[in-house]
């Protein structure tokens, strides 16, 4: 898989203002299910190159698109999807695009049949580098025909761990001095991994009683006390927040 660093600035991700609660635009066929985004990274899966192996494999490729250069692809990986849990996944193949996105041509079920699956390597799967999203969507979906595109859209605003825990707080986009009242901040401490709204930073990390993300300028969420600041240089308090673990009313 291939890694993310966690060195993005805050006015990457906070975003969020512009981008919430939609699945972000991406240019690729009706075939390419859009399963998470990381910073400005989308993480999509070709739903026709999905092959099922055997009653626990699922081979087939994702691919790696960046939001302020969707063309040609930043990244494309064939993989095989361990399905009975805990999810793994083992990459075959990852190289850098040739030009666009062709999922007409599903490599993978080509040659399924023919996989060894003892020489295969599994590796645990996490939330920042794409590869918990591209498993739980190979599983999912080939075992739910015609879903396809709704578990997608469950995945990119819903999808995490199972231990994976809510606030709504209140927050404010790099730069700007308007609020965001409500902001989804989702974050599992087992995978050390931070979402707001629908897009998932590299940035964050959780502690035992704060969940934390930003470069530069930094939020620091208190789990307990129900309050978000904005940390600048030295330390200083560029803004307060409150936070809530009621979702707000629709």
């Amino acid at each position: 898989m291939l890694p993310f660093r966690r060195t993005l600035l805050l006015s990457l991700y906070l975003g969020f203002c512009s981008v919430a609660g939609a699945a972000p635009e991406a240019p690729a066929s009706k075939d390419m299910q859009i399963v998470q985004r990381i910073d400005d990274v989308l993480v999509g899966v070709d739903a026709v190159s999905l092959a099922i192996i055997d009653r626990r494999h699922v081979a087939g490729s994702y691919f790696l698109i960046n939001l302020h250069r969707p063309s040609p692809v930043a990244g494309t990986a064939e993989f095989v999807a361990d399905c009975q849990g805990p999810l793994r996944l083992a990459t075959l193949a990852s190289s850098l695009p040739s030009g666009s996105i062709k999922p007409e041509t599903p490599l993978l079920q080509r040659r399924a049949t023919a996989l060894d699956i003892a020489s295969l390597t599994f590796n645990p799967v996490h939330m920042l580098d794409g590869s918990w999203m591209v498993a739980e969507f190979a599983c999912r979906s080939t075992s739910q025909p015609g879903r396809a595109r709704q578990i997608a859209q469950d995945l990119l605003e819903k999808g995490g761990p199972p231990d994976m825990l809510r606030l709504w707080c209140d927050l404010q986009a790099d730069g700007s001095t308007q609020t965001r009242r409500n902001a989804e901040v989702r974050y599992s401490a087992s995978d050390d991994a931070v979402a707001v709204q629908t897009q998932w930073l590299s940035s964050g990390f959780v502690s035992d009683t704060e969940v934390v993300f930003g470069s530069g300028a930094q939020w620091i969420v208190d789990r307990q006390a129900g309050r978000a600041r904005l940390l600048g240089a030295g330390g200083a308090l560029l803004f307060a927040g409150a936070c809530s673990s009621v979702p707000p009313r629709p």
